[in-house]
């Protein structure tokens, strides 16, 4: 069966094959131009005359076809894409600031892959949901567009300090997106926004220069600077300390998730869709990155605190997804789920926890996006927030009556969704390694059932209340920026090792995303491997 041969995925490195078309795209500026021509189409935008807003339209179309565009060449990438290599592909490396030993060096690995994939998607997604927007469109889609360049240079960065710039950039577009487009709260939620993540980005910078000062203060180039076999143990955890804080207010993690309840209730529905299903997951590739793939012993030395954070992530946002009463607010606590998880199987250092967590840096991206923005999307069509008010919609709203329960399912992780080998592979690689903390995140996640389950009843199933407003489905518009979100979880869930003709190994068009991601997993999870154990002699043996 397909999951019992998930569950027991090793990941050994990959034996090099025959890749269909292989070395057809191959450029070596495929990564820039993943990075750059959103700022080009905005600069675009911000420049082109609309008198009135008569090309509003025009300009929603334009970011559209940019984000298609950007996906066209991603999925032909992902054909591309050597699975074999352990080294990054695609890779560009220019000097910039040779002053201080910083270069423009882009790369990507199997793990990058996989994140740019989930960030092409989520692209289109924010901005079918952003079609509603009348007030300054012009402003707005510069910055979403301004929002992708950001996380997607944090993604492919083989360099800190661009990795610096882009992961601290990424947070001001978002930031005037709340401030411009947001609810009646929006201003507690940009300040509390800019301050955790501000506090992220100084820890970031912090562990940056102290592992360049440690490394003779010659270069910021990853290769070098996360090579930190010869720097003394006690820097090294220093340095694990603030990537961990730094990762922590990205995802976000327990006690440093203050800004996520305002910020998904109040951000328009395509800021949310960005923020929860690729902005916060570049805190647990930052781990990945940073702490698990370059400092063995300070992983090691810190993977308690950090199962520790993700157990109480999960628990705590269980647990107050269960005493919410807006709907806005249920979604902000379970879409914090999935990244807890993330952080436990990078926390529980084996192999196939680590590649669990990588799988679900994809699977927990859409599963967090879809919650926030089906039940956002819910709210507006419902004309209300308010759990004490919404009732029996089910009957009334078909299509979103689907989709949320698809996406609650997803947080659970249930099977033929992608969640659910993501949390497979994380569950079975730390019953050895992290036991007790395994069985309380299953704890946390039976708690969020319970939450969903009566999230469900109460807004869906339940008896309706005369009082409450008129509602309506979702819109065509709607109906697809959150049906892409739930066929992406059933495609990967179904296929996630592509999809393959009866009684062959090929996969059709789809190389399948555990294929794709396991280049360079196996690198990362080397140090963790454990031996097999000796047997014991034979009795009488040699005698």
């Amino acid at each position: 069966m397909i999951w019992l041969g998930i569950a027991g995925l090793a990941l050994p490195s990959p034996t090099p094959g025959a890749v269909p078309g292989a070395n057809i795209f191959s450029s070596p500026l495929l990564l820039s131009v993943i990075v750059w021509v959103p700022v080009i189409m905005a600069v675009a935008i911000a420049t082109m005359p609309n008198p009135r807003g008569r090309f509003d339209t025009l300009m929603k179309q334009i970011a559209f076809f940019t984000n298609v565009g950007l996906v066209f060449v991603l999925w032909i990438a992902y054909n591309q894409f050597e699975s074999f290599l352990n080294t990054p592909q695609f890779a560009e490396n220019q000097p910039w600031l040779a002053a201080i030993g910083a270069s423009y060096h882009l790369g990507v690995d199997g793990p990058g892959m996989t994140m740019l994939l989930l960030s092409g998607l989520i692209g289109i997604v924010a901005v079918l949901a952003s079609l509603g927007i009348r007030e300054r469109v012009r402003s707005y889609f510069c910055l979403l567009l301004l929002t992708q360049a950001s996380i997607n240079g944090a993604i492919v960065a083989r360099d800190m300090f661009v990795l610096i710039l882009f992961w601290s950039a990424a947070a001001v577009p978002i930031a005037l997106l709340i401030l411009g487009w947001g609810g009646p709260r929006r201003n507690a939620a940009t300040w509390r926004l800019v301050g955790y993540w501000g506090l992220g980005t100084g820890a970031l910078v912090i562990a940056t220069m102290a592992l360049y000062a440690a490394t003779g203060g010659t270069t910021f180039d990853m290769d070098v600077l996360l090579k930190v076999g010869n720097i003394s143990p006690r820097v090294q955890v220093i340095v694990g300390l603030l990537i961990i804080i730094a990762a922590a207010t990205r995802l976000p993690l327990f006690p440093f998730h203050g800004w996520a309840r305002d910020l998904y209730a109040e951000a328009p529905i395509g800021v949310t869709v960005v923020v929860a299903g690729t902005a916060t997951r570049l805190g647990a590739y930052l781990l990945l990155r940073a702490l698990v793939a370059a400092e063995p012993l300070a992983a090691n030395l810190l993977a308690p605190l950090l199962a520790a954070l993700a157990v109480l992530t999960v628990g705590y946002a269980a647990v107050a997804a269960l005493r919410m009463v807006d709907i806005r607010h249920s979604a902000a606590y379970l879409a914090m789920i999935p990244g807890g998880i993330t952080a436990f199987g990078l926390a529980a250092l084996s192999p196939l926890s680590i590649a669990g967590a990588v799988f679900s840096l994809f699977a927990g991206g859409l599963a967090a996006a879809l919650i926030v923005g089906v039940c956002a999307t819910l709210a507006e069509r419902a004309q209300s927030r308010s759990l004490l008010v919404l009732g029996g919609l089910a009957p009334r709203m078909p299509i979103l009556t689907w989709l949320l329960i698809i996406g609650g399912l997803a947080v659970l992780g249930v099977p033929l969704l992608a969640t659910f080998p993501a949390d497979l592979m994380t569950f079975f690689g730390s019953f050895k390694t992290q036991p007790i903390g395994a069985f309380a995140v299953a704890a946390g996640l039976a708690v969020a059932a319970v939450a969903l389950a009566m999230l469900l009843r109460r807004v869906l199933f339940g008896v309706p209340n005369p009082d409450a407003p008129g509602v309506s489905d979702a819109s065509l518009g709607e109906s697809w920026y959150l049906g892409l979100l739930a066929g992406a979880l059933l495609w990967v869930g179904i296929f996630p090792g592509g999809p393959k003709l009866p009684g062959t190994d090929s996969p059709i068009f789809d190389p399948g995303l555990t294929k794709t991601m396991s280049a360079g997993i196996s690198e990362m999870a080397s140090p963790y491997d454990m031996p097999a154990p000796t047997p014991a002699p034979a009795p009488g043996a040699g005698q």
